[in-house]
């Protein structure tokens, strides 16, 4: 006997999709997470270049100390983007269930 596909169809653009077959229900729903988890980094990291030039015209200036200016410039940016797409996934996934 074959095992039945699940299949998911995930809109690429205006009346454009593109189909995705899994093994397993979990597999998919893993996959779709990931997905829908991802099209947040680049607005959040986004939101973290933005802190970094509110640090730097506040008066913050790292520019002298190579070391400290490449850690905060790269890791706030990095920071915001997982901690802030990981906050806006749990609570959409609890407003999601109140319904």
């Amino acid at each position: 006997m074959s095992n039945p596909k699940h299949v998911l169809d995930v809109r690429i653009g205006p009346g454009k999709y593109r189909r995705y077959e899994f093994d397993s229900e979990e597999d998919m729903r893993e996959w779709e997470k990931i997905h829908r988890k991802s099209r947040l980094y680049i607005p959040y990291f986004l939101v973290g270049v933005g802190i970094n030039l509110i640090l730097h015209f506040a008066g913050l200036n790292l520019g002298k100390n190579i070391v400290m200016g490449s850690l905060v410039g790269m890791g706030v940016p990095f920071a915001s983007m997982y901690l802030f797409s990981e906050l806006h996934f749990r609570i959409a996934r609890k407003i999601s269930k109140k319904r």
